[in-house]
């Protein structure tokens, strides 16, 4: 009967330590953005292209960043990340591309989960 209950313990013990897991690891969020797909929808010239790959990597950077804050600062630090990607791409693309990209971000960031 003993080993029953310490096995029946360790089994227990085991899965709550794998949802743990679990839980963790979906706070940390992947934001690489594939930049050769973007330069393709977007129909980018190389100097722009350099200049996209530049503003997505701070982008995912920053998103990581605010995806490691606390629950009650991490909308406000996700929505601070948007708005200067933003800002930084409407400098660097033109009106067309520029509206295209809005529409692609907002759906990305609908399908992971941040209100914008």
């Amino acid at each position: 009967m003993k080993k029953v209950v310490c096995t029946i313990l360790a089994v227990l013990s085991i899965s709550a330590a794998s949802f743990a897991r679990d839980a963790e690891s979906g706070t940390s969020w992947n934001f690489d953005v594939n930049i050769n797909q973007l330069s393709h929808y977007l129909q980018l010239s190389s100097g722009q292209a350099g200049q996209v790959a530049d503003i997505c990597n701070h982008f995912s950077d920053q998103m990581n960043s605010a995806s490691f804050s606390s629950p009650r600062n991490r909308k406000e630090k996700f929505q601070k990340a948007i708005y200067a990607n933003l800002k930084l791409m409407k400098s660097t693309l033109t009106e067309e591309q520029y509206r295209k990209y809005v529409r692609l971000l907002n759906v990305t960031m609908k399908n992971k989960g941040v209100e914008l």
